[in-house]
């Protein structure tokens, strides 16, 4: 799409190769990019050139057992060892662009589960966080509508396995156990009560609904909330324009007095359904 970008790969804190690409802007700050499961940091190219657009360094990772970088075996605490990757991404950022006056994190689907989990500490470089299609509010109802509704990206007789109530319910209760954090993050003890929020929710969204989303923003101050009428990571594709305006004005927004605005919905229609989740 036209970036020119350099390809580089950093060591996390508990010793995973993590691969990046880093894209250099025009001075307005410096954006750290994710993915959502399954994907890679190729699937956040439209954002990525918005951004560099905008003015903003860009950095695009894969997260690990991503793409090309390392694999973790571990199947535990994974809700800090994935905002692990965001902390090498950060800090890679920051060696790169040491003048960069904004450090924002955007993350996508599950990668957003990490990206405000990366807030649970009151002292953080973050400035900012943008969430596309997550997270949710209540993680043990979300896992568990997730495989009844059928969103798992796995082959048929999986999905149909995992449709039964009782394998659900397993699943869900693992997960949140494998997990190994508090969810959602406290606003009165971490940095999330005084960091600038975007939350981009498709009125469509069937595997992150955005009831879930919504109940979550609304715990933190300053939460903005964007509504587009598209399915799960497909607002950027249904409604580019009303996307687009939203991420401007949030970025614009880093910049002067604190507050907290409800964007509009979109008006444009769904063209489709999602292809990624």
């Amino acid at each position: 799409m036209g970036l020119n970008a350099t390809d580089t790969v950093t060591l996390t804190v508990d010793g995973i190769d993590l691969h990046l690409w880093l894209i250099p802007g025009a001075g307005a700050g410096t954006v750290i990019v994710g993915h959502g499961i399954g994907l890679t940091k190729s699937a956040s190219l439209r954002q990525a050139v918005l951004l560099h657009e905008l003015g903003y360094n860009v950095v695009m990772f894969d997260h690990r057992n991503h793409g090309l970088s390392g694999t973790d075996r571990s199947r535990y605490r994974l809700a800090e060892r994935y905002s692990n990757d965001i902390t090498a991404a950060i800090s890679t950022a920051s060696k790169t662009w040491p003048e960069s006056t904004r450090m924002i994190v955007w993350g996508f689907s599950f990668s957003t589960f990490p990206t405000l989990y990366s807030l649970r500490h009151p002292d953080t470089s973050i400035d900012g966080i943008i969430c596309d299609s997550g997270p949710g509010h209540d993680l043990d109802t979300m896992l568990r509508d997730f495989l009844l509704g059928g969103h798992l990206p796995a082959p048929a007789l999986i999905t149909r396995i995992t449709r039964s109530p009782a394998i659900a319910n397993a699943f869900a209760t693992a997960a949140v156990e494998m997990l190994g954090a508090q969810w959602p993050p406290e606003p009165e003890s971490s940095a999330s009560g005084v960091t600038p929020m975007l939350f981009l929710a498709g009125t469509e969204d069937e595997v992150v609904t955005p009831a879930q989303i919504e109940a979550l923003a609304h715990r933190y101050p300053r939460h903005t909330i964007a509504r587009f009428p598209a399915a799960h990571l497909r607002s950027i594709k249904t409604a580019p324009h009303d996307y687009s305006e939203a991420i401007t004005v949030f970025l614009e927004s880093l910049y002067v007095e604190p507050s907290t605005v409800e964007v509009a919905e979109s008006k444009e229609s769904n063209a489709d359904r999602p292809e990624e989740v």
